[in-house]
């Protein structure tokens, strides 16, 4: 078990594996779990350049290796180390901007008044969310970062609170810019383009420019973190090695190595919190794939990581959903189309048990993968992170 970087060295065309329209082929704003994973087990799989599992042992190797991520890993120094790591923006957390001034807002549950109901579509049990402190004021800025700061992300979790006159640029990164390419095909052994044979792509670049001013430039050198763990596969025991090798659409390469230190721990005063109060937020830091959409199918049920715990989903703050479909090179055809609840989604749970149980739980829970199906926990949908949850009333 080990966290590996995955350094796109030209631009990444992570796609969501629905059909390219005619000559041209973008990309999602962040690679889904899926592809991450795939390219996990195809790096593992590979000998010589060549994948080497046979087809009958496709099934055992989903199973075996395990992929959680990716993460977003920002770089430093000339020996790959990483200076920190970053989360998505988590959805109840609201910037507005009010007399020019932007002010960090947080959303969180409230009991249904008399007279009041949610939607009959809706879990039961479900509480609207509002902001906290009563009126708010003024709209979103531009500029509102993509991906928070671990440090400003670990805060959050422990102890949300609203903030004034927020600097935005420092609190995280912006999304992954996007460079186009236009191409053009060659006819074979002739070393001319085709009449009309045009396309474009797009990919992600993992490189930021932090200054708009002037003639020079100061960059922002980011990778994908992903923790995965080896299996028995065929008689061979799987692992990765660093080296440089394709990740994504149109074969783009990546440098693959191990990283110089592990995911960050839970802070102790969130384990804490939690066993107190029985309460937690779920910061969903990849996307999910839950069999209600939005909503987990475990609420109120079995926990997905086994234990004693049963957990109530109380209150989300969920986006519109993302859909995600690929290719089952296991099947040969196809995935089914799915939609995702999207990475930075929130969710307010209650927990029975006793202090001790919720300690184990919160435990197993950190940095481990909550989705509903087995087979999409092992490909890294659900990666979550756990906050505290205090009572608004």
């Amino acid at each position: 078990m080990s966290v590996w970087l995955i350094e796109p060295v030209d631009p990444l065309i992570a796609r969501d594996g629905r059909p390219a329209a005619v000559g041209r082929f973008s990309t999602v704003g962040f690679p889904y779990p899926s592809m991450t994973a795939g390219a996990v087990r195809t790096r593992m799989g590979s000998e010589g350049g060549a994948f080497v599992i046979p087809r009958e042992s496709l099934g055992e190797l989903r199973e075996n290796v395990i992929v959680r991520g990716p993460l977003l890993a920002e770089m430093a120094g000339e020996k790959d180390e990483i200076s920190q790591w970053l989360a998505p923006a988590p959805r109840d957390a609201v910037f507005l901007e009010d007399a020019g001034k932007v002010n960090l807002k947080r959303l969180a549950p409230r009991p249904l008044r008399s007279g009041e109901a949610m939607d009959s579509l809706l879990e039961k049990d479900l509480t609207p969310l509002r902001f906290h402190g009563g009126e708010t004021y003024g709209k979103p800025p531009a500029g509102i970062p993509a991906f928070w700061n671990w440090k400003d992300f670990e805060t959050w979790l422990i102890s949300p609170r609203d903030r004034r006159d927020v600097d935005l640029q420092s609190l995280g990164a912006a999304s992954l810019p996007v460079e186009r390419r236009a191409h053009l095909a060659i006819q074979p052994g002739e070393r001319v383009g085709i009449d009309g044979m045009l396309f474009q792509t797009a990919g992600l670049r993992f490189l930021q420019n932090t200054r708009q001013d002037g003639p020079s430039f100061e960059t922002r050198r980011f990778a994908l973190s992903v923790w995965c763990r080896g299996g028995h596969v065929a008689g061979r025991d799987l692992a990765l090695r660093p080296q440089i090798a394709p990740l994504g659409g149109e074969r783009r390469l990546a440098r693959w190595s191990p990283a110089s230190h592990g995911w960050p721990e839970m802070p102790a005063a969130i384990r804490e919190k939690i066993a107190e109060t029985g309460r937690a937020r779920l910061a969903l830091l990849t996307p999910a794939v839950f069999e209600k959409g939005a909503l987990p199918g475990w609420s109120g049920g079995a926990w997905p990581l086994d234990g004693s715990i049963t957990v109530n989903v109380r209150a989300a703050a969920v986006p519109r959903p993302e859909v995600v479909s690929g290719w089952d090179l296991f099947k040969g055809r196809p995935k089914r189309s799915r939609r995702l609840a999207p990475a930075g989604s929130v969710y307010f749970v209650e927990l029975n048990g006793s202090p001790e149980d919720r300690r184990r739980w919160c435990d197993e829970t950190w940095l481990a993968c909550v989705s509903d199906g087995e087979q999409d926990r092992r490909d890294g949908f659900g990666l979550v992170a756990l906050g505290t949850w205090e009572d608004e009333e």
